[in-house]
């Protein structure tokens, strides 16, 4: 059983985002996040695995317009 929200996408013009007053405000959570590092060139840790139990963003202050389709 599959217990996965629906999401759901749109298309954004180039000029709506450019016409958002003070920016996007972003917001998220994460739920059991593990990272996996290994030692990379000049001793700089990479980013080699990890897993994410749960994860929520919010994008707000964009003009979306109606709803179609």
């Amino acid at each position: 059983m599959n217990n996965s929200s629906r999401v759901e996408t749109r298309d954004i013009a180039d000029a709506d985002l450019d016409s958002v007053a003070g920016g996007l405000s972003v917001s998220g959570s994460v739920d059991g996040l593990t990272a996996t590092f290994a030692q990379g060139p000049n001793g700089l840790p990479v980013l080699t695995g990890g897993s994410v139990k749960s994860l929520s963003i919010t994008v707000s202050d964009i003009p979306l317009g109606p709803v179609t389709g």
